[in-house]
């Protein structure tokens, strides 16, 4: 029994283990990780994040940024890189991440292809046709996207949304060094776009704790409830005195005073049960009065 329980408690290290990032960069304001040991170096421009927030995402408009991380891993290592990503423009490429050596499988980088028909190539790069995996997707700008990028050793795989777009095994990922780039493949640097919440993993994520890190971290939609405005608008009713008629003197009560009997008619048709005393209760718009001496005829 304490065999069986200590395995369930070493598994379940393991898993909450899995989805602490060894590096965080939340771009709140600063270039800082989230720990404020590291930092990318560059003159920053911040944006709205996801959330609205701002100042919360750095935005990168054909700029690189790069930093000194220590805990990238090296060689075929396990690793997980992950990252929120608005495009503020499609049709060029937008180098997202990277880092490694220009050399045949000695990279580990993501590029989004210029759009084309509403459609762009998302490429995890490794150096090399044969080491880079490629997948089709929609592409709209403005629009977060959450992207995540992943190796065990043997398996490649290649998130967006939480959702697994494409997995390719036996490709040898042998990324060495320890500089990080955001906008910039190897030397050329193209980018337009917002970027939030870059996290590093020295672990390769499951399609479960990936899909949980989208649903923790995804934009909370804002429900505004819809009031019906009160109006202060004072009625106002348009009288037009009867023909061949004297002004009408309004009464304080009842339908006839003095003799006289008051009609109030509308379109054509008359208004059953409005008088003198209560001619002030109708709604507004535009009416004929006719005042009548004496009882009206039945």
């Amino acid at each position: 029994m304490k065999k069986i329980l200590l395995t369930l408690m070493f598994v379940s290290f393991l898993s909450i283990n899995a989805q602490n990032p060894v590096q965080e960069f939340n771009f709140n304001g600063n270039l800082n990780s989230a720990d404020n040991t590291l930092s990318f170096l560059g003159t920053p421009i911040f944006a709205n994040d996801r959330m609205g927030a701002p100042k919360g995402a750095l935005r990168l408009t054909n700029k690189a940024y790069q930093s000194v991380v220590g805990d990238l891993p090296q060689g075929d290592k396990p690793k997980t890189i992950s990252v929120w990503v608005k495009f503020n423009a499609t049709n060029i490429p937008n180098y997202i991440l990277g880092y490694g050596t220009p050399a045949n499988g000695q990279y580990f980088g993501l590029i989004q292809q210029p759009a084309v028909s509403g459609t762009s190539d998302l490429s995890l790069v490794g150096w090399g046709d044969t080491n880079n995996i490629i997948v089709s997707v929609p592409l709209v700008k403005d629009i977060w996207y959450f992207y995540s990028i992943t190796y065990d050793g043997n398996v490649s795989k290649i998130y967006r949304n939480g959702e697994l777009l494409k997995s390719v095994e036996g490709i040898q990922r042998s990324a060495k060094g320890y500089i990080l780039n955001i906008g910039k493949l190897n030397t050329s640097t193209s980018i337009n776009a917002d970027i939030d919440d870059l996290k590093l993993y020295t672990v390769a994520m499951t399609d479960e704790q990936v899909r949980e890190s989208y649903n923790s971290s995804k934009p909370t939609p804002v429900v505004v409830a819809e009031t019906t405005p009160v109006s202060k608008t004072v009625k106002k009713i348009t009288i037009l005195p009867a023909k061949e008629s004297a002004p009408a003197v309004a009464a304080p009560s009842g339908e006839n005073t003095e003799g006289k009997t008051i009609e109030v008619f509308s379109n054509g048709k008359k208004i059953i049960g409005t008088n003198a005393s209560n001619i002030g209760d109708l709604p507004e718009g535009t009416y004929l009065i006719k005042v009548i001496n004496g009882s009206p005829k039945k």
